[in-house]
């Protein structure tokens, strides 16, 4: 989710940066991996999320608060959500061959949100590998040897595969889970943009964010679980008053 951010704020970026990107390989396999430790790099984090707009920013933090308290309730609409924002980011690179960027991505967005609807397992499945690939390529680069330098596709691919195992047979704790890291991940990164659009306040956030390269990390470690147990707690409790009725009606 994270990528997708990048990707839509790169949107906006010059002409120039753009053939650039093209140059050295577009969105190749290399360049999606590196997307997945970017919280590693502050300094280019914060320069794409400078280009998300006010607006595009104001909502990625509603989307995301929504999907940190409540995500497993909406899960449907999350997923479906996010296979939008995905087969539009989809649609984006395909457009580089087709031409008309606007009608491409948003009719492949709309395909792949069709789609997810009835194969919400399977959507799962992959939303839950994509999210454990993100936790795996971040956790490999804190703990990894400093001299192992490009490993982190490892780690990616180890958390991909776990999470999306996982989902088999834990649907209900991996849908909290990537509800909770994903609406971490688009809540912090918007309030950060918000505060910069305030530029008396973006060379002080730059410079605090910059200087500690785990303060981002952190950030999003501390929503994420928070969402985690906040959607835990509501879900049990839940269950608890649905057994409760039951009884009441037997």
């Amino acid at each position: 989710m994270l990528s997708h951010l990048l990707f839509l704020a790169q949107q906006d970026a010059p002409a120039t940066s753009n053939a650039a990107d093209a140059s050295s390989g577009g969105f190749s396999l290399g360049n999606i991996f590196d997307q997945l430790v970017i919280l590693s790099r502050p300094d280019e984090l914060l320069d794409n999320l400078a280009r998300i707009p006010l607006i595009l920013a104001a909502v990625i933090v509603v989307v995301g608060i929504l999907c940190v308290f409540n995500g497993y309730r909406w899960h449907k609409w999350v997923v479906a959500i996010l296979a939008f924002l995905c087969g539009l980011g989809l649609g984006y690179i395909l457009s580089e061959r087709m031409g008309k960027p606007i009608i491409v991505a948003t009719s492949v967005g709309a395909l792949c949100a069709i789609i997810a609807t009835p194969l919400l397992r399977i959507t799962v499945l992959v939303f839950g590998g994509l999210t454990g690939a993100f936790i795996g390529a971040n956790t490999w680069t804190v703990f990894q040897d400093p001299a192992a330098t490009d490993t982190h596709w490892a780690g990616a691919i180890i958390g991909f595969v776990v999470l999306a195992m996982a989902s088999l047979m834990l649907f209900r704790l991996v849908v909290v889970l990537f509800t909770s890291v994903g609406g971490a991940v688009m809540a912090i990164c918007g309030g950060i943009c918000l505060l910069m659009q305030v530029p008396d306040w973006e060379p002080a956030i730059r410079e605090g964010l910059s200087s500690n390269h785990l303060l981002i990390p952190l950030l999003l470690l501390l929503a994420a679980v928070s969402g985690f147990v906040i959607q835990e707690s509501r879900l049990r409790s839940d269950g608890v008053s649905i057994i409760a009725s039951e009884r009441k009606e037997e």
